[in-house]
């Protein structure tokens, strides 16, 4: 299982990594500018909150 939980976190990664590098190129550093791209900010954001939920279970299940 904590393999499992590893190789979705990197898959998460890869995809959120990819989509706002695919953002970034398109639209340049304005990226981060709010009214025009808030769902790129928005996905940066759930991503990490995704990746640091994922370390937590990560964490709980190597414990047992």
């Amino acid at each position: 299982m904590p393999r499992f939980v590893q190789i979705l976190q990197i898959l998460i990664a890869v995809v959120v990594g990819g989509y706002v590098g695919i953002q970034m190129i398109l639209h340049g550093i304005a990226i981060f500018d709010t009214t025009n791209n808030w769902f790129a900010v928005m996905t940066v954001v759930l991503g990490l909150l995704l990746e640091l939920s994922l370390f937590i279970i990560y964490k709980l299940i190597e414990e047992d």
